[in-house]
C-alpha cells in the first residue's frame, strides 16, 4: 500500500483522475468516445488527468510471443522480458490515447510514471498464497507499489492547459523500472495531486454482488464494508486491487472514488454531473 504521508495533498475541487484501461480500452472507437467525455469534463470546468493501464493487451502480446502469463491476487508476475513487453505495450496505448484526445480538441501529452519522479515506487513484498504447506510467499518480480508522488510535472501541465496521460511504468529511488498496477497508481496520483474524485473505468458496472450478474451492482461501499465483502468472496480476483486502490485514494484525501462501466454511453460525465449513481461509489 502506498504511504499516505508521501502521496497525499490538500483536496482541490475540479481535479479528477480518470483511470481508463484494461478491458475497458477496446478499439479506437471506444478510445475516441472516452476522449470526447474527457473533453466535456474540461468544458464543464474540471481539470481531468488520465491514467491508463493495458493488462489485456500485455497478456495478448505475451501470448503472441509464446510466453506464460502468471498472476497472483490479480497482480502480474513480472520478469525482465515481461517488463519490456509491458513498457512497449503501454507506450503504444499511451500514443493512441494522446492522439484521440488531440482529435477531441484537447492538448494532451503522455507521461510515464517514472518521468520527473512523478510516481516513485518500491518493489512489492512477496504475496502470500495458499499452498500445500499453508500460506507460501510468491515473489512478483519487477512489480512495484507507489511510495511517493511528485505532482509538480502533472500540475504544471494542467496549469498550461494540457491533459496529462500517465502510464504506470515507474521507477524506484535508484532508477530501477518496475510495473505498477494501474489502479493503485491512479489512486496514488489522485491523492498526490489533491483530486476531488477518482474514477476507475472498467468493463463491468461497478462491484457486483453476484458474479457476472450485471444487475447486482453494489451502489455504495464504505471502508467498514471491506472485511465482510472480502470474507464472503464478493470481492475477488481483479476487483480486489480496484477496491483497495479506491481506499488508498480516499485515505490520501480524495473525496470520492467511483467504479463505473466504460461501455455505458457518457458514463464518466453522467456519474459526476447527472445526480445518478451509474456504478459503485466508494467513500470512507
Amino acid at each position: 500500500m502506498a504511504h499516505q504521508a508521501d502521496i497525499g495533498a490538500p483536496c482541490q475541487a475540479g481535479k479528477v483522475v480518470v483511470k481508463f484501461g484494461g478491458s475497458s480500452i477496446g478499439g479506437m472507437e471506444q478510445i475516441d468516445a472516452f476522449a470526447r467525455q474527457i473533453s466535456e469534463l474540461r468544458e464543464r470546468g474540471l481539470t481531468p488527468i488520465v491514467l491508463h493501464g493495458g493488462g489485456p493487451e500485455i497478456t495478448d502480446e505475451m501470448k503472441r510471443c509464446g510466453l506464460p502469463v502468471k498472476k497472483v491476487a490479480g497482480l502480474r508476475i513480472t520478469d525482465d522480458v515481461t517488463l519490456q513487453i509491458a513498457k512497449s505495450v503501454l507506450s503504444r496505448i499511451n500514443d493512441r490515447v494522446v492522439v484521440s484526445l488531440r482529435h477531441a480538441g484537447l492538448k494532451a501529452i503522455g507521461v510515464a510514471g517514472s518521468e520527473a519522479d512523478t510516481l516513485v515506487a518500491k518493489k512489492m513484498d512477496p504475496v502470500k498464497v495458499d499452498g500445500p504447506n499453508g500460506k507460501e510467499p510468491v515473489d512478483l518480480g519487477y512489480v512495484g507499489e507507489v511510495v511517493k508522488v511528485d505532482p509538480r510535472l502533472v500540475n504544471a501541465l494542467c496549469q498550461k492547459g494540457f491533459v496529462p496521460v500517465v502510464y504506470s511504468i515507474c521507477a524506484d529511488e535508484s532508477g530501477m523500472l518496475m510495473n505498477v498496477n494501474a489502479d493503485t497508481a491512479a489512486a496514488a496520483l489522485a491523492a498526490g495531486v489533491g483530486a476531488s474524485d477518482m474514477i476507475l473505468v472498467t468493463e463491468v458496472p461497478g462491484v457486483l454482488r453476484v458474479f457476472e450478474d450485471l444487475g447486482s451492482t453494489i451502489p455504495e461501499i464504505r471502508e467498514s464494508d471491506l472485511a465482510p465483502l472480502t470474507s464472503s468472496g464478493i470481492l475477488k480476483d481483479g476487483m480486489i486491487p480496484k477496491v483497495e486502490a479506491c481506499f488508498i485514494a480516499l485515505r490520501g484525501g480524495v473525496g470520492t472514488a467511483h467504479i463505473i462501466c466504460g461501455t455505458t454511453p457518457n458514463s464518466i460525465v453522467d456519474q459526476l454531473f447527472s445526480g445518478r449513481n451509474l456504478g459503485t461509489r466508494l467513500t470512507r
